[in-house]
């Protein structure tokens, strides 16, 4: 069963670092994605599979002693680990330049590594647009300006950073295309593994809408997650106005860029190396990260500059939300059941064409009506079966701790992962004020990932720790909470009693 009506869309589905097309039972959510999707000339589907350096032990401590015995910096390890990342992204760049045309919707997922790329991509056709076809020799040059404009980010050598701009600025107005917003960006678990490019987390990609699932569980340092913004209380479902990139309103199609918009507008101050943090708190209703859309983009009526992005944190560790295990024996749904819903089910709200039989052979399809874009609590279900689906996977699904003897790995795989613990690498830390801080040292060792205050948990979490009383995470229960038999004191922060979209939040977080 499909639908085939409305304005082409084009899917762009990135997966995990080592994970591929597998038909065993062990595909991740990118693929289950993939295989939901409506089979029609209306809809075209890009997946990329997690080609390049495996995230092993094996390729981390190989790139990570010198000669002599002694720690490299960072800088080798994560280009192992980020090895053939520009091949990622532009391989999904020359998909869109080859099948867009005006009037298309763009949606993009992504898990793990493949969620950075996403998140990248998006970025890069934010700042540099997206070129013709037929222009294949010019991206090394786009690329290249790009890239080393990221890397300068944080570099107060305005000058060379201005002269980058200045090149992806005039490539857009010479060879570009124009552009609408992507229409629907959908991560599980967003890491970073290049190090080198840097992610300023009080900046969100400037898609119409985003959804971002994140794991509560996941220790290891290599695997941080990369998140959509620092604020230390998001409302549920934030909208933000956005701009043009070069300062002029969504809807003001007759606005030319000027020199001042450039400096004024641009995400990072291009004159001074202010980065976006240094913005006042509500800086990013007004960011300019949208490309102007074109007067005959059927898309264009429904763009109101608004953004609609939820980040929701489910328990389970990084594969657990994006899939890929093998299930145990006797494990009926996996963890990484709810997230694969809750991401799928926002997609198709916002207009993504799936196929219902596929949907329901997978458990993926409920009997809830939402409307499109409303913050009140879902009907109830009458799919007992569906609702089954998220209560077990939820409560019985396995935790797989790579850093645990009992995550069913090898014991040399899981002292390997350990004793990369030990290793001074650079991370990103929450603060007790709620800020994130570089580190280095102390090393990890195993600390679970700082969850911002006000940070939206979802229901499976909470259900998780009501039928087990040793899932106890120390990131969400702290010190002895003994409050509701020990789960802690929880407030609904949005769609109450909807078993796909309930969150809550902490409840000293509403004081």
């Amino acid at each position: 069963m499909s639908n085939s009506e409305g304005p082409r869309q084009l899917v762009l589905c990135f997966d995990g670092t080592g994970n591929t097309f597998k038909t065993d039972g062990t595909e991740t959510n990118v693929l289950r994605i993939c295989r939901m999707l409506d089979r029609s000339d209306s809809q075209l589907c890009y997946y990329q599979p997690g080609i390049g350096t495996d995230i092993t032990p094996g390729s981390l401590a190989s790139n990570t002693l010198q000669k002599g015995g002694k720690l490299s910096n960072s800088k080798a390890l994560n280009l192992a680990l980020g090895k053939s990342f520009d091949a990622h992204v532009l391989g999904g760049y020359k998909f869109l330049m080859r099948h867009f045309r005006s009037g298309d919707k763009i949606f993009i997922f992504g898990f793990s590594r493949g969620g950075y790329v996403a998140r990248f991509l998006n970025e890069m056709l934010d700042f540099v647009g997206l070129l013709g076809p037929d222009n294949d020799e010019v991206l090394p040059f786009i690329w290249d300006a790009w890239a080393s404009w990221k890397l300068s980010i944080n570099n107060k050598k305005s000058e060379a950073k201005r002269r980058l701009y200045q090149i992806m600025k005039d490539s857009r107005e010479i060879l570009s295309r124009p552009l609408p917003r992507v229409h629907f960006l959908g991560m599980f678990d967003a890491v970073n593994s290049v190090a080198d490019f840097e992610v300023n987390i009080d900046r969100a990609p400037s898609a119409k809408v985003i959804r971002h699932a994140v794991s509560i569980d996941e220790r290891r340092v290599k695997f941080r997650p990369v998140l959509l913004r620092s604020e230390k209380a998001e409302t549920h479902g934030s909208e933000s106005k956005h701009r043009n990139l070069f300062g002029a309103n969504s809807e003001d199609k007759s606005a030319k860029p000027h020199e001042e918009d450039l400096i004024k507008h641009s995400p990072v101050d291009d004159t001074e190396g202010i980065a976006a943090s240094d913005a006042p708190e509500n800086s990013h209703r007004t960011k300019p990260l949208s490309l102007t859309i074109s007067e005959d983009s059927k898309d264009e009526e429904e763009d109101d500059g608004t953004q609609d992005e939820e980040e929701v944190w489910f328990p389970g560790c990084h594969t657990d939300i994006g899939g890929g295990f093998v299930r145990a024996e006797n494990e009926e749904y996996q963890l990484s059941h709810a997230p694969l819903v809750w991401v799928i089910q926002e997609a198709k709200k916002r207009g993504l064409r799936l196929n219902e039989d596929v949907m329901k052979e997978l458990q993926c399809k409920g009997e809830i009506d939402h409307s499109a874009c409303s913050n009140t609590p879902g009907e109830a279900t009458n799919n007992e079966q569906f609702e089954a689906s998220l209560q077990v996977g939820a409560t019985k699904g396995k935790i797989h701790d790579l850093l645990s003897y009992e995550s069913g790995r090898s014991p040399i795989s899981v002292l390997s992962w350990r004793l990369i613990e030990y290793l001074p690498l650079r991370r990103m830390e929450l603060q007790p004020n709620g800020d994130w801080e570089s580190k280095r040292w102390p090393p990890s060792r195993g600390e679970t990932r700082g969850i911002p205050v006000g940070a939206n948990i979802h229901v499976s979490a909470i259900q998780r720790m009501k039928a087990d009383p040793s899932y106890r995470p120390d990131n969400l229960i702290f010190g002895q909470d003994t409050e509701n038999g020990g789960v802690g004191n929880w407030v609904v922060s949005g769609y109450e009693g909807d078993p796909v979209r309930e969150t809550y939040v902490r409840n000293s977080a509403r004081k």
